[in-house]
């Protein structure tokens, strides 16, 4: 929910009524562990494109093949691979 790290909120609605200006521009992730599985969930945080090539989600683990990344971002994720599962884990708990 970090608004400086991920920033899903940015561009999703959560079941978070304390935090507001919420997105509406990705999917309400309201229940999203009713729809998704961990796998699913997983695929989408850290390379949706495998899904929609037209997707304007970030990629906030793949590194390759990205064009147009300033050096001081090249070859680094946006998240770390502890981050990504904890973005999972917590996306896992969202059933209503």
């Amino acid at each position: 929910m970090s608004r400086q790290l991920g920033n899903c909120l940015l561009c999703h609605r959560m079941p978070i009524p304390e935090e507001r200006f919420q997105g509406n521009i990705g999917p309400d992730l309201s229940g999203v562990a009713t729809r998704l599985s961990e796998g699913q969930s997983r695929l989408r945080i850290v390379d949706s494109s495998r899904l929609n090539p037209a997707t304007i989600m970030p990629l906030y683990y793949r590194v390759e093949g990205l064009q147009r990344v300033m050096a001081a971002y090249r070859d680094k994720p946006v998240l770390t691979a502890e981050q990504i599962e904890d973005a999972v884990a917590f996306l896992l708990t969202l059933r209503q």
